[in-house]
């Protein structure tokens, strides 16, 4: 997507997680060790601890874990932005540990350790963060809902787009170079995310968008956006995708506008 049209697809990580963090789980424990974290999660609620005391915080997050990578995406509460984050992971001890690389404020070294515990519905997770400046402890809790679905494509995977070019109706096409997009596919689902320049205020932007996708033939992909900063242009609409693939590690993908415009990105796998 494209900012101008539809980008396609924290404040700081720890508010960016804060704000998504989910009520502890209720459903039964079915496995506390997990050794893949594959799949798609929606997120259903969240719980921030601090020294002792619980708040509740609601936003609607999605996560998708690859084999290898992770990536989230919300809406900032009260703001027409979103956060997002991607990143490596891996499962060691019956833990999961995220190592992000990029987020919305830019790109980061962190490390997060999660302790993990599989349920009936998805699974739930707790992040205990070291002390701040003033001394203070917070635990964040997180509660998911599996939203994964049993097929297997071509997309499936984390990409880099490293080139949007936007042809307009009439006139000469146009590249874009202050854009940085991410997008996971994986098990039936989606998450687009970018960095882009406001024009307006000269400063650094976030969009995003997720949802679950098909694939119809080996050349043409539909998404169809659950939730997203263009909350008019994208949400509870289908997005078909003309795709060109170059090997297993690059493809293009072009969306006609209504008008006869078109938005090509070209993505390389992130390995």
């Amino acid at each position: 997507m494209k900012p101008m049209l539809a980008a396609c697809l924290c404040a700081l990580l720890l508010l960016s997680i804060m704000s998504t963090a989910q009520e502890a789980a209720k459903t039964k424990s079915t496995d506390a060790a997990p050794n893949s974290m594959k799949g798609a999660y929606s997120m259903l609620a969240q719980k921030l601890n601090i020294d002792g005391k619980d708040s509740i915080l609601s936003v609607q997050q999605f996560k998708i874990y690859t084999n290898r990578h992770f990536m989230y995406a919300h809406n900032l509460p009260g703001d027409s932005l979103g956060a997002f984050g991607i990143g490596t992971y891996r499962v060691q001890n019956g833990k999961v540990i995220e190592s992000p690389f990029y987020t919305s404020n830019g790109p980061t070294q962190d490390t997060f350790e999660l302790a993990i515990n599989k349920t009936a519905e998805g699974y739930s997770q707790v992040i205990n963060f070291p002390p701040d400046s003033l001394g203070r402890k917070y635990i964040l809790t997180e509660d998911y809902r599996n939203a994964s679905r049993n097929v297997s494509t071509p997309l499936d995977g984390a990409w880099k787009m490293i080139r949007v070019t936007f042809h307009p109706q009439n006139g000469n096409p146009v590249v874009v170079n202050d854009i940085i997009q991410y997008k996971v596919y994986q098990s039936g689902n989606v998450i687009w995310a970018n960095s882009y320049l406001d024009s307006a205020t000269q400063r650094r932007a976030t969009a995003f968008g997720f949802g679950s996708f098909k694939m119809n033939g080996a050349n043409q992909a539909v998404e169809t956006i659950a939730q997203s900063t263009y909350r008019t242009a994208l949400e509870g609409q289908s997005i078909t995708l003309q795709l060109k693939f170059d090997g297993k590690n690059r493809y293009q993908q072009t969306i006609v506008g209504p008008n006869g415009s078109k938005q090509i990105e070209e993505y390389e796998r992130l390995q």
